[in-house]
């Protein structure tokens, strides 16, 4: 094997192709480098989107939550809170409060879900202080304080410190049989910000303020924590069958799980379209070793009358080609590696050197091209290089090996 690198090494700088063979052989280079490249900027792309997914929207989201179909909430609610504690896979759970509501300021009002938590126990749940500007447990100091999303605090112009109406639907009946409307004015005690909708969404106040504000008994929701996220669904779905209310669950894969699936997705045909480019690139070394071939037909020819087998000739000639990828796949490695490093500062600088956000921060949770470089996803890309390399290299090793040394020394 030695030998035929050292042969392989002699071939490829002995070369004295015409401008025509060299620009195959650097388009073929240049096109395993591109394709290596690309594919390393998108996948690390993808891994960064993943990141912040779980970073930012996850963390603010909890793995499941189980909702009680009773008007007045749990009947029991520490049974429950004990029923799915002791389930398989469940790391914690916290008592909420779900309310559907409207916030108003003047003539502008914005709908939203205000959830009355109990701090202490949501905090193990998800990871709420982390996007907010103030620590929750100010929602214990003083009643009728809420902390609103960003987006409703911007949409409504409103300060911390400002008051705020907000008008739910209560749970006791009036006595016509219908709901009764609630308004309440609440004090913006602070706002968390993750980027995204949830901004728009969300709002928290204390369990005690949420009682009062729907008049419920108790608790009619309980957030979980799951050890592992992808496995949420069947995790909760197991702990609900346990309880003896009447519940219905769900799990951040059916409320988030589309945007999780489509980086997937996305990551998928990156991985389809990318290896294809390396592809049609390594149909180029054909070209190169077919002519190399040509080339070195009376070197071969001497080779194999002084002894050398025909295995020596397709292992140097296999090998050649393996050697043209790996110098377009390290070039591609190294330039994909550098711009996979400096595409978040860049791109979060946008606005100030373009006067445009790249990304829509209300949409994509992030207004900057997130990127996280995975030592295995290099490895596996230069392993595709590598090995579409020696597929091209097949053909033309075995026209080497087929050559006739009498007929190309004219014995």
């Amino acid at each position: 094997m030695s030998f035929s690198l050292t042969l392989a090494l002699r071939f490829l700088k002995s070369k004295r192709f015409g401008p025509l063979a060299r620009f195959i052989s650097m388009a073929s280079t240049m096109g395993i480098c591109t394709g290596v490249c690309a594919l390393i900027i998108g996948l690390s792309a993808m891994n960064g989107f993943e990141y912040e997914l779980h970073n930012r929207v996850l963390s603010l989201v909890p793995g499941g939550e189980i909702k009680t179909n009773n008007h007045e909430g749990f009947s029991n609610l520490q049974s429950v809170l004990d029923t799915v504690s002791a389930a398989t896979g469940v790391e914690a759970v916290s008592p909420v409060i779900e309310i559907n509501g409207a916030f108003s300021q003047g003539t502008a009002f914005a709908p939203a879900l205000v959830l009355g938590i109990d701090t202490d126990r949501e905090k193990k749940v998800i990871a709420i202080d982390r996007f907010m500007d103030c620590p929750a447990e100010v929602l214990n100091t003083e009643d009728n304080l809420v902390i609103l999303g960003y987006a409703i605090a911007r949409k409504l112009n409103l300060k911390k410190g400002d008051s705020v109406n907000l008008s739910v639907i209560s749970a006791q009946m009036s006595n016509d049989g219908l709901s009764r409307m609630t308004m309440q004015p609440l004090k913006v005690a602070g706002f968390f910000k993750t980027g995204g909708n949830l901004d728009g969404n969300f709002a928290f106040v204390s369990l005690n303020q949420a009682l009062k504000l729907s008049k419920l008994k108790n608790a009619n929701a309980v957030h979980i924590k799951v050890k592992d996220m992808l496995e949420a669904d069947r995790i909760i779905s197991s702990a609900d069958s346990e309880i003896d209310e009447n519940t219905e669950y769900t799990s951040w894969l059916k409320t988030q799980g589309k945007l999780y699936n489509d980086i997937n997705m996305i990551r998928g045909i990156m991985y389809i379209a990318m290896i294809l480019v390396i592809a049609v690139a390594c149909f180029n070394i054909v070209s190169n070793l077919m002519m190399a071939v040509s080339e070195k037909r009376h070197e071969i020819a001497i080779l194999l009358t002084m002894g050398a087998n025909r295995s020596l000739i397709r292992k140097a000639f296999t090998l050649m080609g393996i050697l043209s990828a790996l110098k377009g796949a390290g070039s591609g490695v190294l330039a994909g590696c550098i711009i996979a490093s400096v595409t978040p500062y860049v791109t979060s600088h946008f606005k100030a050197w373009f006067g445009f956000d790249l990304l829509n921060e209300n949409i994509y949770f992030i207004n900057y091209v997130p990127s996280v470089l995975d030592v295995t996803d290099v490895l596996i890309v230069i392993s595709c290089a590598l090995l579409m390399g020696a597929l091209a290299s097949i053909y033309p090793a075995h026209k080497a090996a087929k050559i006739n040394p009498a007929n190309e020394l004219n014995l």
